[in-house]
């Protein structure tokens, strides 16, 4: 009887057994990893808060505590995911798992390492003691910091690596709205990778920077590129941005109009900015126009603007020091004005004006040309509206400012913002990173960089649009290439304020390989109200440009204006020819974005084999 009683018992035994397996799966599993997975959301939240509020109070002692804790939260939030590993065999949902794992990953190892680095500064800062004594405590901890950043590299290698892993296509949309989508954080990711070499070793040059322990300023120069200059646009405001101790003081933000009043130092106009411009003298606001020796020559160079630009500047009475400068173009502030939400900003009549990514460029244009204001004030709105954008991106909620982090990463690879430092191993930093606005004198290779100078006055460059062609063929051993240029230009002209728009005219510039045989340049346009000759102007410009290594050709062209919609869009064409030296390799090709220019299209054949791209940054071809 009993023997008849065992196999109901003993599957009764299995299937409690089973029950408790799977109970004992389901917990581990599922309901232990959520459930920490929440606890760890809820700390991560709270600390997030912890570390706004710490950061707008300038409390960064704790700033620098928090994001020990933040480091080691996500830390345990990736122990608890890796429970949740059998995810990672659904299909759907394998893509999202991942993210989150790589997310978790990064963030954990990034806070780490700041974590690590940043307590002993900041204790050394707010630290009591004399002045003296707090400077070399300063020194000490800079030193000790930088030195451990050097052991945690590898750490931060592998941050980057995680988010370079991330899908694009599986991050939820309410992580992409706090900011965290994975363009933004690769571009972060990316350029905090490129700084650390300044944040490394005994004697680290962020630090510096940062005025530690001495303090620096830095005098920031927004170029508008509606009126295109060749480092991004015309100089129409600038900032002093002062750092001590690591903090961001107080920004002083005007007209660059304000500054140009007191230069001193008045030198003859070059030949770009003299011959086209009214002017009966060089202005401080024009140097990022031309070279101050080499007439016709413009010049696309930073550090070579930097030098003529100190040479208006240092004449000033009582000129604020400087040690350096930051030059950032208009499609780099639209996009701020984006992250922060748009802007709310006074206006001289009294008025608030709304400012947003998509329509600040006519509002800011409009204050300054349209409301009939004397000259000396027609501009205060851009330095108002500097003032009120910088006070919101340094004071912006955490989310904003991971989106002010993605733009300012993907503007240093545009060369939407560039960089001068006084300090020599800074300036070789920013150079190294193509974040100094350099023009390479020697590349291995072909070299070819369009610059085009709007020189009106006005902001026609919002709706122009540029794109050329290079044609290279060899005849009889002998390499002879050709740059066309071409422009449309839709808009129509504007008779009635602000003017934005009007006539088309420009230097434009093409830029060769040193020793070069130039041809020459002709320039034809069509459209518009063509009633009168319309094309290259002036006579062809050839110039050696020994400072940029270059061989140059340019011309002051013209387009038509179209004054009503049934005239057809402002055309233009500028064929530049010359022959390429021998040495030239024309299978390696370095194509050189102008700063401030949109996108651009550009098609390059070499011998019959045909390329097209797009030219956002600094771009090498292989033929």
């Amino acid at each position: 009887m009993a023997s008849q009683q065992n196999p109901p018992r003993r599957r009764r035994r299995f299937r409690w057994r089973g029950r408790r397996l799977w109970f004992f799966i389901i917990l581990v599993g599922l309901i232990i990893p959520v459930l920490g997975l929440g606890w760890g959301a809820y700390r991560a939240r709270a600390e997030a808060k912890a570390l706004k509020t710490d950061y707008h109070a300038r409390n960064f002692v704790g700033l620098a505590s928090t994001i020990q804790r933040m480091g080691g939260t996500l830390g345990a939030m990736r122990t608890e995911a890796i429970l949740l590993g059998w995810l990672d065999a659904i299909p759907y949902v394998r893509g999202y798992y991942l993210n989150g794992m790589n997310l978790l990953t990064a963030g954990h190892l990034d806070l780490h390492v700041l974590g690590q680095v940043l307590p002993p500064v900041m204790d050394a800062i707010y630290a009591p003691g004399s002045a003296s004594a707090r400077e070399q405590r300063i020194s000490q901890a800079v030193s000790q910091s930088g030195q451990l950043m050097s052991q945690l590299l590898p750490e931060m290698y592998q941050a980057n690596r995680s988010i370079q892993l991330m899908n694009p296509n599986r991050m939820p949309a309410v992580l992409q709205s706090k900011g965290l989508s994975v363009v933004t954080l690769r571009a972060i990711s990316t350029t905090l990778l490129k700084f650390t070499p300044t944040m490394t070793g005994p004697h680290p040059i962020l630090a510096t920077l940062l005025g530690m322990p001495n303090p620096a300023q830095y005098l920031l120069i927004f170029q508008n590129s509606g009126e295109l200059r060749a480092t991004g646009g015309f100089m129409t405001a600038y900032a002093y941005v002062p750092f001590n101790n690591g903090k961001l003081g107080k920004i002083h933000s005007q007209n660059i109009q304000n500054l140009d009043t007191k230069v001193t130092y008045q030198p003859p106009a070059p030949l770009i900015v003299g011959s086209y411009l009214p002017v009966t003298y060089w202005h401080l606001r024009d140097t990022n126009t031309s070279l101050a020796n080499i007439q016709g020559a413009p010049v696309p160079d930073i550090p070579e603007t930097v030098h003529t630009f100190y040479q208006f500047y240092n004449s000033i009475p009582g000129a604020s020091h400087i040690n350096g400068m930051a030059f950032i173009d208009t499609w780099f502030v639209d996009g701020l004005i984006g992250d922060v939400g748009g802007l709310y900003v006074p206006t001289i009549r009294g008025k608030t004006v709304h400012l947003t990514e998509q329509n600040a460029n006519y509002e800011m244009e409009y204050m300054a040309e349209g409301q009939a204001l004397p000259s000396n004030l027609r501009k205060l709105f851009i330095g108002t509206m500097m003032k009120e954008l910088m006070h919101k991106v340094f004071h912006g909620h955490l989310s904003e400012l991971l989106k002010v982090a993605g733009t300012f990463g993907q503007a240093l690879h545009n060369e939407d913002v560039m960089f001068y430092f006084n300090n020599p191993a800074a300036e070789r930093f920013a150079v190294s990173q193509g974040w100094g606005g350099v023009i390479p004198a020697h590349v291995n290779g072909d070299f070819v960089e369009v610059v085009d100078q709007n020189l009106l006055g006005h902001k026609d460059n919002y709706w122009v649009r540029e794109s050329y062609d290079v044609n290279i063929k060899t005849e009889n051993g002998k390499n002879l290439e050709t740059v066309t240029i071409h422009w449309t230009d839709p808009a129509l002209v504007q008779q009635t304020p602000p003017y934005l728009t009007v006539p088309y005219h420009s230097w434009v510039t093409v830029f060769f390989p040193n020793g070069s045989n130039m041809i020459g340049m002709t320039g034809t346009a069509s459209g518009g109200d063509n009633t009168q000759p319309m094309g290259i102007d002036s006579y062809v410009q050839p110039t050696t440009d020994p400072i940029l290594n270059k061989e140059e050709l340019g011309a002051h062209m013209n387009l038509p204006g179209r004054l009503t919609t049934s005239e057809p869009p402002s055309t233009g064409t500028v064929v530049a020819t010359a022959w390429l030296p021998p040495s030239v390799n024309i299978h390696h090709i370095l194509l050189q974005k102008q700063p401030g220019m949109l996108p651009e299209p550009v098609t390059v054949t070499v011998n019959g084999v045909t390329k097209h791209i797009t030219l956002t940054a600094r771009t090498w071809l292989n033929f």
